[in-house]
């Protein structure tokens, strides 16, 4: 596989290409490379240069960001062998390459996502169909056979209309989807959190992929096996790469659906349905998505441009700041020191409300359900503890992951310690929920 400089210099600074080794410097997160490229186009650098001329690299030092030092970056740039071990195999299964500036890199990713949308994607199949936007159908991996059977029937009414169907292949609603379409001589974009090499590989995919019916991509190494972090990141690509999504089935407060979901209502990226049926009990997940502003599917038959229009009102200006958003503004940033104090950008200070401010008021008359009864920081901690259930995260990790300033960040956890709700760990600095 033949690849540009500029390729090569943004797969080594931002991909893995074997296995982790414990204490090897990791690969930059989607945030870190946004200050990075930030921080070279002030500078008029490219990432090639920092491939070709070591000097570069000298001018890191002047540079205030604790996670992206001279040593990591040197690190990750020299890596050229194990780089060019896993292009060749990669090749093989017919896998392709995109950066994120490439022409055909999706539109719909950077317009959503700017500075976080991932720097590079892995993908097989028809790359041209990133562009063209789509319905997320999405759901439980363990959903009915009920829900299966729809799942089905929704995904060939959207493939008859000319819309393309985004889902995650995983087992369940998501693979339901996709065949379902697929039957239909319907287009796919599938987000795969993990084997993708093997996806590419597999036979139900094999004779969409040769017609240009089925694009699979990945931000993750193709090679990567299951992550609960990864399938928990991977969720906002499908959303952001569609136009609007569906929910067929989904726990309450729990799971990766539901996770994905109530991000995309935070974010307000696409507008957001469930399925009516699902909706009759009170207690189900798809009922709470509801409250919180999901829509409920129309009845009769499918228009798909009817799921166009959002069916939530918009939030009040001025009245519901975003959960995760640094207290001095977008854009503005601040550092994670080991010892847990924060590093603050001009401009940005603590949030005195930030640990109890609660969401807002939903309209009169209306239920709010537990989520919307809870504070900010529980819900933190609630996504704190999806995040480190299989091990403990150091604060870096964190911040990217639950998409939070460290500011906020670090108020929480010292509260959360102090409570005893959260372990602290040194050497190297990691924290993890207690159970």
């Amino acid at each position: 596989m033949t690849i540009s400089p500029q390729a090569e210099a943004v797969l080594l600074l931002n991909a893995w290409f074997s296995k982790p080794v414990k204490d090897e410097p990791r690969p930059l997160t989607p945030s870190e490379y946004g200050r990075l490229a930030v921080w070279m186009k002030a500078n008029k650098l490219s990432p090639e240069a920092l491939l070709q001329d070591e000097a570069n690299l000298e001018r890191i030092e002047r540079w205030e960001d604790r996670s992206i030092t001279r040593e990591r970056l040197q690190y990750l740039l020299g890596r050229s062998g194990g780089l060019g071990m896993a292009l060749e195999r990669w090749e093989r299964a017919g896998l392709w390459v995109m950066i994120r500036t490439d022409a055909d890199y999706p539109p719909l990713l950077k317009q959503q996502l700017r500075l976080n949308a991932p720097p590079v994607l892995f993908g097989v199949g028809n790359r041209a169909l990133l562009g063209r936007g789509g319905i997320a159908v999405i759901g439980s991996r363990d959903a009915s056979t009920i829900d299966l059977e729809f799942t089905k029937r929704l995904a060939q009414d959207i493939a008859r209309q000319g819309r393309s169907i985004v889902s995650g292949g995983a087992r369940g609603v998501d693979e339901a989807a996709m065949l379902g379409a697929l039957e239909r001589e319907g287009t796919v974009i599938g987000v795969i959190a993990d084997q993708l090499l093997r996806a590419a590989t597999a036979a139900r995919y094999r004779r969409s992929l040769m017609e240009g019916n089925l694009v699979l991509i990945s931000p993750f190494n193709p090679e990567a096996r299951f992550d609960v972090g990864n399938a928990m990141a991977r969720n906002r690509y499908i959303y952001c790469l569609s136009d609007a999504a569906v929910v067929v089935a989904t726990g309450k407060g729990k799971g990766g659906t539901w996770s994905g979901a109530t991000e995309n209502l935070k974010h307000r990226w696409v507008p957001l349905w469930v399925r009516a049926d699902s909706h009759e009990g009170n207690e189900s997940g798809t009922s709470a998505l509801v409250r919180l502003g999901a829509g409920l599917l129309p009845d009769g038959e499918l228009r798909v441009k009817a799921l166009l229009t959002d069916a939530s009102p918009a939030p009040p200006s001025g009245e519901q700041p975003d959960l995760f958003d640094a207290p001095g503004g977008p854009g503005e940033t601040a550092v994670v020191r080991e010892s847990g104090e924060s590093k603050e950008t001009p401009g940005v200070s603590a949030d005195p409300q930030g640990e109890s401010a609660s969401l807002p008021e939903p309209p009169e008359g209306l239920d709010p359900g537990p989520a919307l009864k809870q504070s900010l920081y529980d819900f933190f901690l609630g996504k704190l503890a999806v995040e480190t259930r299989d091990a403990p995260q150091p604060p870096d990790v964190l911040k990217d992951r639950l998409d939070v300033c460290a500011t906020q960040l670090n108020q929480w956890l010292r509260r959360a310690v102090a409570e005893g709700r959260v372990e602290k760990m040194t050497k190297p600095l990691r924290y993890r929920i207690r159970t």
